[in-house]
This record gives structure tokens, C-alpha cells and sequence, in this order.
């Protein structure tokens, strides 16, 4: 008995030697495995703060436009991030090659969390790409693709910091599997220690003689597993502290139970929702953060059915407040594949949210005034004629130009005339309904687009009609301009559609004639679009489109009307432009200058007559009877105010050889309104080089003499408006006269055209004026005509 007892307790002392070295054995490796893990999660966790460095650039860019620092500063934390990333894979990477030890799922994770890392390393390329982009867009000065670009960096964004918390998490769970496989471990372990214990119990009546013995090796045995727990309990406060990295995260992170209680609620939610940890916790996640029942039951379906979800979600702050929040939520089930929890990671995106709408204002509203701009104005108009098909409604466009804007920004500056457009975008807004837009097109053009007018056209016209009374009224209030009392007045066009019979083109084209046949009527007034309108639009359009197809066919030519002395010779000639269309006919130029100073043609064509009366001179000279011959060619206000004009007759005098004195620039009294100095310099300029000035159709413009006298003129020119009921009309008589007496004070000479009978030139010729032009003469003749007419007045005086 003594020697079984003996060797039982031998037996014990074996087994319990070998049961603590398997516990130390397994603690140590728990602990290890635990604080490999730990810095594992920590080298993880930084990858977060490092790829919020490589993003912040990308933001700034929007507020420092510094393209080539913000490109520096994400390149400088790509670097670092890579260089992290690099030293985080080489440690996985190590755990990979040196797992034998592990078991089947803790490799699995293992190996899974590499592919996870990967795909942290995709996500950042994905996110710098569009980083990239942003900057190329602001390097080419397209800010407004940059902004559309924004939410696709952010959505990147977002991605990589999903793939960081996937991979956070996949750690998680490995220790989580490292802990539980341990802990299985120790308890078999300490039910085998248990039934030895249990059977010594047994035993130990049989071994009193050594039960003092045993009872101290029990006691030393106690005390060293109490050494051991102590050990695991500090790896259980290795792990807590693992879960509090969690709480550095910049996003907000809440777990609850699918009976709806907060299990987990970080630093970053206290903060976002302004709700602290302990009053949060084993609190209804629906009530305190889910504005109302059906977003948090929308959420959970959603969830139950695929198990993960993403969106922007609008929630609740305890001050009753509420946050826009870019939310990933993904359903954690237990072991048996029930769902357990929703974990969800809230992203503050309120600078986002704003960068959004400063976007949106600068690309659809007017800067100047708050209004929509044309391109939001146009996309409604054309949204409204979408739904044209679905409606018998009708709609109307107002067009509204202000007059003589121009005027007031020369004379008071640019500063007031944006103060007068502010407070007309005010005035507009107020006098017309909340359903109604009102636009700012450019310039001094603004447009109010009236919707859901009544079915009846003529009905709907009444209703325009009054708006636009209204809006006449508002506009010729006075405006206070920064201590100046300014009166303005505006010309309103309006078009009237149904349906989807319109374009938005057909319709904007119609507002501008209309507008513009109020501009005809004297201005500070409404007109309404009408099919005639449109004919005279399209009419004009045909003869432009035809005009320039002449100008480039050489369908223009010159015709030349003599001037005759009093003694009957011929002593010059007015060049006069004539289009030879084929299907018009001869088309004169009172039908076709006009149109072609609004397009701007009058430029090459005015070139042209200059060099081709020119040239025309040089032939002339070649013959004794057209050699001391003038030719007088008429100069648009366009055309003279044009900043090479000067440069242009010199070029043309030389190109031809033509002697300038030869030469007179007819020019109209409307040129001499703009820019009085510099027309005057100009004309000297003229003057300098032998070419004569003469004032054509003298007494229907301005016909200041303040002007007058300061100007370098040879000759006025009596408008033919005047000759024609010189003889029957005492105010045309004494205008006539009055112009012939004045160009004597001022040393010029005089010359009547639209001469057409002899009576006519009887009265001229009695007071004062010797030299005519008129149908009494000759009509405008072509060059070759023209010279065979001079022949026969020469041949007749002989």
C-alpha cells in the first residue's frame, strides 16, 4: 500500500508537472499570438490615418487651387502609406510562412486577410486615379469636371476605408479565433487537472501520512495557476485594448442588436451625435438616432436580405438636429447563420455635401444676383415641354432687355450698373408667382418662365399680359445706385407654347423678336410674338444667308452717279454699292447695307468699294477726259470706328496706286456721336494724307454746330429728303438755304443730291449751291457707262 501510494502521488507529481507545463505552454502562446495580432492591428489602423493624408489633397485642391503643392503633398503620403503597407504585408507575410502551428481556420483567415490587403492596396490606386484626374481638370481650367469628379474620389474614398475596416475586422476575428481555440485548450486542460484532483480527494484518506505533503504541493500548484490566470487576464486587457482603437477612428461606429439596443458606440458617434457612450448604450438605436419607424425598418429589411448595404441616410443628433452621413452597415449573424447585430460605420460627409452645392450654385445660378442662369433656365424650359405631351396647360417665355443699359455703365460705371441689375433680379422675383422662374440670360437680359397658365391661349395671353404689366411697372421705379437716383425702362418680348409642338430654340427665337419689336415701338414696352414676326425673321435670315453667298460669288459691284457743276461739267462721282442677285434682280443698297452693318459685313464689303473705287480712280486717270475726276465713297460708322480703318486706306491707296486726292470718304452724322476725340484724330489723320471729308445727308442727325466747327471737313452734303419738296415746302426751302449759308461761314463747300428737275436746281443755284447730283443728270451708271457719259457732255460742250 505504501509503495502504491507512493507511487500514485509520484504519478500526481508527474501529471500535475506536465499539466502546468502544457497551461504555461498555452498561456504563452496566447499572449504572444495576442500581441502579435495587436501590433499587426496597430500597423492596420495607422494604414487609416495614412490614407486619410494620401485623400486630404484631392479636397484642398477645391479650396487652395494649388494644384502643384496638393499634387506634392498626396505623392509625400502615397509614399508613406505604400512604404507602410509594404512593411504590413512583409510581417503578414511572415505569419503566413510560419502557421503550421495554427489551426485550419485560423490559416484560412490568415490567408484571406492577405487578399484583403490587396484589395486595401486596389482601392488606394483607384482613389488616386481620380485624385489625378481632379488635378488634370484644374490644370486645364475645368473646374466645373473637377467638382463632377469630387464625388467619385469620395465614393474611392469611402471603398478604401470599407476595405481597412474589412481588414481591421478580419483581424478581429482572428484573434478572436486565437483566444477561443486557446481557451478550449486550457479548459481541457483543467478538466483533466480537475479528475486528478478529484481522484487524490479520494485517495487521501488512504494517504494521510502524506496528505501534509500533498497539501502543500496542492497549495504551491493553486498559487501558480492563480499566476496563470492573472496572465490571461492581462491578455484579456491586451484585447480590450485592442477594441479601443476603435474609438480613434474618425467615423462613427455603432453596433446594436436586432432587438434594436446600441451594443457598441464609439468615441466618433459621441461626437457626431453629440451623445455620450454611457447613454447610448442599451438604448433603442431607433430612437435615439433613426428619425422616424420606417427608415430603421427599411435598413433592417434591406439588411436581412442581402446582409450589406451603403448609402447617405439622414439621422438624428441628440439636440434634435440632423446630420447627412455617408452609412455602411453589414449584418453580423452567430455561429447557427441567425442574424445577431448591424454594424454600422457613419462617415461625416457635410463638407462634401457643401462643396456638392457650392458646385451646383456656381454651375446653375447667376453669380451676380442669385438667379438661375441660362442653363438652368433652358433645362427647365425644356423639362416643361417634356411634360408638355401630359398637359393642355399653357406656358410663356418674357423676355426682358433693359434699355440703354450700356449707356449707364459708360457714364456711372460697371460697380452701378451691377448694383441696378441686383435690384432688378429683386423686383422680377417679386412680381411673379412661386411656381414661376425667373433668369438671368447674360448682360442685361433676363427671362421669366411662366407655368400651368390657363388651357385657353387667348385666356393665358391675358394672364402674360398682366405679369407683364406688373413687371413694366416694378422696373420703371427709380433705382438708388450708390447715392445716384437712376430711372431705367424695359422692353418686354413674350411667346406663348403648348405642348410639344416647340423646341426650346423656336421658343427663345420667338421671345427675341418680339422683344426686339419692342425695342421698334419706343421701348418701356411689351409685344407679343406673332407669326408675322417670324416671316420677317426669316425673310432677314434668307437675305443674310443670300448676302454673303453674293459676297462670296462677286455679285456686288459699283455704279457711279455723277456730280455736275453749275456750268454743266462733270467733276466727280458718288461710288454706289448695287447686288446683281441672280433671282432678285438688282437689289439696292438701302435693302442690304443696313443688314450687313448688324452682321458685321459691312467691313469686307466696305474694303471692297474703297479698292474698287480706287481702282477705278487709277483707270480714270489714264484718260484725259475722266483724269481730273473725284470719286466720293460713303464709310459706315462701323467701319470708320473700326481700329485699323486708317491703316486700311493707306494700304489701299498703295496697293492701287490711286492719288488721294482724288479721293472723298462720305461720312454720316451718326459716327460723329461715339467717341468725339478720337473720330476727330482719325480724320485728321485722313486729311494729312490729301483725302477730302465730306458730311453726308447733312440735317437729319444731330447736325450739332458745337461739332461742326471743330470738325476737318471739306464739304456738306444737303440730304435729298430736303430737295425733294424744296419748292413746295417752306421749311425744306429754309433748311436748304440754312445748310448752303453755313457752309459758306464754315468755308466748305456744298452739294445737293436727289437733284431731279431743273426748277430744283434753278433754287439751288439762286442761293448758293453750284454743285448737284440727281436723276436730273444721270441715274448711278456702271463704270464703263459713266465714262461714255462724261464723253458726251464733253462732246455736247463743243
Amino acid at each position: 500500500m505504501y509503495y502504491f501510494l507512493a507511487g500514485f502521488d509520484v504519478l500526481v507529481v508527474v501529471l500535475s508537472v506536465l499539466l502546468n507545463h502544457l497551461i504555461v505552454d498555452t498561456y504563452h502562446r496566447s499572449i504572444k499570438a495576442n500581441q502579435s495580432w495587436v501590433l499587426q492591428l496597430s500597423s492596420f489602423s495607422t494604414l487609416g490615418s495614412l490614407a486619410s493624408d494620401v485623400n486630404a489633397p484631392g479636397n484642398n485642391v477645391f479650396d487652395t487651387h494649388d494644384v502643384e503643392a496638393e499634387h506634392r503633398n498626396m505623392s509625400e503620403a502615397l509614399r508613406a502609406f505604400n512604404e507602410h503597407l509594404a512593411t504590413a504585408r512583409a510581417q503578414l507575410q511572415g505569419r503566413i510562412d510560419n502557421q503550421a502551428e495554427h489551426s485550419a481556420d485560423i490559416r484560412a483567415f490568415t490567408l484571406r486577410l492577405k487578399d484583403e490587403v490587396d484589395a486595401v492596396d486596389a482601392a488606394m490606386v483607384e482613389m488616386v486615379n481620380e485624385a489625378l484626374l481632379i488635378f488634370s481638370y484644374f490644370r486645364q481650367g475645368q473646374s466645373d469636371n473637377a467638382g463632377k469628379r469630387m464625388a467619385t474620389m469620395d465614393r474611392k474614398y469611402s471603398e478604401l476605408l470599407a476595405s481597412l475596416a474589412t481588414v481591421r475586422e478580419r483581424v478581429g476575428l482572428i484573434q478572436s479565433k486565437l483566444l477561443e481555440e486557446e481557451l478550449e485548450s486550457v479548459e481541457v486542460l483543467r478538466r483533466v487537472e480537475y479528475a486528478i484532483m478529484l481522484f487524490v480527494l479520494m485517495m487521501v484518506s488512504a494517504a494521510l501520512v502524506y496528505g501534509g505533503k500533498i497539501r502543500r504541493e496542492m497549495e504551491a500548484h493553486s498559487a501558480e495557476r492563480e499566476g496563470y490566470l492573472a496572465v490571461l487576464r492581462e491578455s484579456e486587457r491586451q484585447f480590450r485594448q485592442q477594441a479601443s482603437l476603435l474609438d480613434k477612428a474618425q467615423d462613427a461606429i455603432v453596433v446594436h442588436g436586432m432587438d434594436q439596443r446600441i451594443l457598441y458606440w464609439n468615441k466618433s458617434a459621441e461626437r457626431l451625435f453629440g451623445l455620450p457612450r454611457e447613454d447610448a448604450l442599451g438604448q433603442s438605436a431607433q430612437g435615439i438616432i433613426y428619425p422616424s419607424h420606417r427608415a430603421f425598418d427599411d435598413t433592417v429589411d434591406s439588411l436581412i436580405a442581402v446582409g450589406d448595404w451603403a448609402g447617405e441616410v439622414t439621422l438624428k443628433r441628440r439636440d434634435g438636429s440632423t446630420i447627412t452621413l455617408e452609412s455602411h452597415r453589414t449584418l453580423v449573424r452567430d455561429d447557427e447563420g441567425l442574424p445577431q447585430s448591424v454594424l454600422s460605420i457613419n462617415t461625416d460627409i457635410t463638407h462634401r455635401k457643401s462643396a456638392e452645392q457650392e458646385v451646383m450654385r456656381l454651375a446653375f445660378y447667376d453669380q451676380l444676383t442669385g438667379l438661375a442662369n441660362r442653363r438652368l433656365m433652358l433645362d427647365r424650359l425644356q423639362h416643361l415641354l417634356a411634360l408638355g405631351a401630359r398637359s393642355l396647360h399653357t406656358s410663356a417665355v418674357i423676355l426682358i432687355d433693359l434699355d440703354n443699359f450700356k449707356a449707364l455703365n459708360d457714364t456711372l460705371g460697371h460697380d452701378r450698373g451691377d448694383m441696378l441689375l441686383q435690384q432688378v433680379a429683386q423686383r422680377l422675383s417679386h412680381c411673379i408667382r412661386e411656381s414661376d422662374t425667373v433668369a438671368r440670360l447674360g448682360g442685361d437680359e433676363f427671362v421669366v418662365l411662366l407655368e400651368n397658365l390657363n388651357d385657353s391661349p387667348p385666356d393665358a395671353a391675358i394672364q402674360v399680359k398682366a405679369i407683364g404689366e406688373k413687371i413694366l411697372q416694378a422696373l420703371n421705379i427709380s433705382y438708388q445706385l450708390d447715392g445716384y437716383e437712376h430711372h431705367s425702362t424695359p422692353s418686354l418680348g413674350i411667346a406663348l407654347f403648348q405642348g410639344q409642338l416647340n423646341s426650346v430654340d423656336d421658343i427663345m427665337k420667338r421671345a427675341d423678336l418680339a422683344m426686339y419689336r419692342a425695342k421698334a415701338a419706343g421701348r418701356n414696352t411689351m409685344r407679343f410674338f406673332d407669326p408675322e414676326m417670324q416671316a420677317v425673321a426669316t425673310a432677314r435670315a434668307k437675305l443674310e444667308a443670300d448676302l454673303r453667298q453674293g459676297w462670296q460669288n462677286k455679285e456686288l459691284v459699283l455704279h457711279y452717279q455723277p456730280q455736275v457743276s453749275s456750268d454743266g461739267q462733270v467733276v466727280g462721282a458718288e461710288a454706289l454699292m448695287r447686288w446683281q442677285h441672280p433671282e432678285r434682280g438688282m437689289v439696292m443698297p438701302h435693302e442690304f447695307v443696313p443688314l450687313a452693318e448688324e452682321t458685321g459685313l459691312i467691313l469686307p464689303l466696305g474694303r471692297w468699294a474703297l479698292q474698287s473705287a480706287c481702282m477705278q480712280l487709277v483707270v480714270w486717270s489714264k484718260h484725259p477726259e475722266t483724269a481730273r475726276l473725284s470719286v466720293a465713297v460713303n464709310v459706315s460708322a462701323r467701319q470708320f470706328h473700326h481700329p485699323d480703318f486708317v491703316q486700311e486706306v493707306l494700304d489701299v491707296l498703295k496697293y492701287t496706286g490711286a492719288d488721294p486726292k482724288r479721293l472723298k470718304l462720305e461720312l454720316t452724322e451718326g459716327l460723329l456721336v461715339e467717341d468725339m476725340e478720337s473720330t476727330v484724330a482719325r480724320m485728321v489723320e485722313l486729311k494729312q494724307i490729301g483725302i477730302g471729308l465730306s458730311l453726308d445727308d447733312f440735317g437729319t442727325g444731330y447736325s450739332s454746330l458745337s461739332y461742326l466747327k471743330s470738325l476737318p471737313l471739306d464739304q456738306l452734303k444737303i440730304d435729298q429728303s430736303f430737295i425733294r419738296d424744296v419748292l413746295v415746302d417752306a421749311n425744306d426751302a429754309a433748311i436748304a438755304c440754312a445748310i448752303v449759308s453755313l457752309s459758306k461761314i464754315l468755308g466748305l463747300s456744298v452739294i445737293a443730291e436727289g437733284v431731279e428737275t431743273e426748277a430744283q436746281r434753278a433754287f439751288l443755284l439762286s442761293h448758293g449751291c453750284k454743285t448737284y447730283q440727281g436723276f436730273l443728270y444721270a441715274p448711278p451708271l456702271p463704270a464703263e457707262r459713266f465714262r461714255e457719259y462724261v464723253h458726251e457732255r464733253l462732246m455736247a460742250e463743243h
